[in-house]
């Protein structure tokens, strides 16, 4: 089901379907996932927190109404766009970086795709989570479905300058980044 590719990190990709990657941290027996996927995949557990880097139906609809914590940026829910599910239990995500474990996430505001995307870096192993921002190979996610190009172009380069070693995007390959 899930497939290591880091310290307490693992990914379920559903080529298959349009659904993106949902990835895992886990350590002391708790679960932490990034995106929810189109629900779906079946991850057989209720994570103790979710972090959704937007809000379109392909990343949230797989939040279930008895998970604890579902944290989604403020300017997602303010915004009805198309394509966008905001999961009832969301809960605005303050931002400010999380310890969950051994591990570090920072979150960066990247919008463009839509106007609440984040990015989340996992400073402990140098994991980027960046949603549907970036993709492997210099791709980006589309700006016509409530984005907007200029935006996209500054989170661009903002990721640019993240020290990161693996692009982790919510769609397609990971990528390790070239020293």
């Amino acid at each position: 089901m899930f497939e290591k590719i880091g310290k307490n990190t693992s990914m379920l990709r559903t080529d298959e379907r349009v659904c993106g990657t949902i990835y895992l941290i886990e350590e002391g027996g708790k679960r932490l996932i990034i995106d929810s996927g189109d629900g779906d995949a079946e991850i057989g557990f209720a994570p103790d927190i979710c972090i959704l880097t937007h809000g379109h139906f392909d990343h949230t609809s797989g939040v279930e109404e008895n998970w604890p914590c579902v944290l989604l940026h403020p300017a997602e829910a303010a915004f009805k766009g198309p394509y966008l599910k905001i999961p009832k239990n969301a809960a605005p995500n303050p931002m400010k970086p999380l310890i969950f474990g051994s591990h570090l996430l920072e979150f960066f505001h990247t919008p463009g795709h839509t106007r609440g995307s984040i990015c989340i870096l996992d400073r402990k192993t140098g994991i980027l989570f960046s949603g549907d921002t970036a993709f492997a190979g210099g791709g980006y996610g589309r700006t016509d479905l409530g984005g907007n190009e200029k935006e996209m172009e500054e989170s661009l380069g903002l990721i640019s300058k993240i020290n990161y070693k693996l692009l982790c995007p919510g769609h397609g390959d990971i990528e390790k980044r070239e020293e």
